[in-house]
């Protein structure tokens, strides 16, 4: 089996059709139906249907091309990462959904003045800020791990030759939009919340708690939303009375009052940090990343800006 081989898969099943795809791929439709009878063959299942239609994935072809794209991503992100100048200089970050990151990030981009750089930050699922940094495919991972969930978490992350490095502690806040019901209070708890529709951040089959980024358990709520992304947060928190529960730091520069945050009750706190792996020199570049990090957090803690 090859990369290619892998390519004309995709691109027949996106195209539903063996002559469109030989068009796009500049191939004969006659070499391209080899190649994949070939394929078919070497791995013993049929991929397509094919009718006077055209073409259709068969169930044994629908999970092929979920480790054929997984295959073909990864060599297009090594062909990308190795095959610019040697000079160019290069960070990938992985973390959780955190507004903080954001902010540091493009102030980290406005300070480069090199000729050449790539760089990368990717917000995705706790457990794939793990496995990025364990494949090496991101240098450096940011998360924020529950104190209760501490332990567990650095056995975990040591087992994957993963080394975690706390830089802050935040205690957890309640977001909502401004003029909530229940804004304007000292303090919030559970019971207070429980009438309200609670969003978390979905984790996919990963829902062990020490995966959650949110203090509180989807399982305490009533009414619970998922989403997947700091946008769509945003705009269920500012038309609904729904409610989140994050490290109690926002950025002022995304923060224009229109969501605010009330101390959530609680014997717990998160500590942020980055994961490095333990078998990898960290690149010049990832170590003045570092450095902007951890003295961005420190001041934000002091100054109680920071991140929802």
């Amino acid at each position: 089996m090859t990369i290619q081989q892998c390519r004309y898969v995709l691109e027949i099943a996106r195209l539903g059709s063996f002559s469109q795809a030989a068009k796009q791929l500049f191939v004969a439709q006659s070499s391209l139906s080899i190649s994949v009878k070939s394929l078919e063959g070497e791995l013993g299942i049929i991929i397509f249907e094919r009718s006077s239609g055209g073409v259709r994935l068969t169930e044994a072809g629908s999970e092929f091309i979920k480790y054929a794209r997984e295959i073909v991503e990864s060599s297009d992100f090594l062909s990308e990462r190795y095959s610019k100048p040697r000079a160019q200089k290069k960070l990938f970050i992985a973390t959780q959904h955190y507004d903080f990151i954001a902010d540091i990030f493009a102030e980290f981009l406005a300070s480069r003045d090199d000729e050449y750089y790539k760089l990368s930050i990717r917000e995705i699922e706790t457990h794939s800020v793990i496995r990025e940094v364990e494949s090496a495919y991101s240098d450096i991972g940011i998360i924020a791990i529950k104190d209760g969930d501490y332990d567990i978490m650095r056995r975990y992350l040591s087992k994957r030759g993963l080394a975690f490095t706390p830089i802050i502690e935040a205690a957890p806040h309640v977001f909502f939009r401004a003029g909530h019901p229940l804004s304007g209070r000292g303090a919030l708890s559970l019971s207070e919340l429980k009438s309200y529709p609670y969003v978390s951040y979905e984790q996919g089959e990963h829902t062990s708690s020490f995966f959650t980024e949110e203090m509180m358990s989807a399982e305490s709520a009533d009414k619970h939303i998922e989403i997947s992304d700091r946008a769509t947060l945003m705009n269920v928190l500012l038309v609904t009375d729904a409610y989140t529960v994050g490290t109690g730091i926002m950025p002022s520069a995304l923060n224009r009052g229109d969501i605010v945050s009330v101390p959530f009750e609680s014997e717990e706190h998160y500590v942020i940090g980055y994961i490095l792996s333990e078998g990898r020199k960290s690149s010049a570049l990832t170590n003045e990343f570092i450095t902007l990090l951890e003295k961005t957090l420190k001041e934000m803690v002091k100054t109680d800006e920071g991140t929802c």
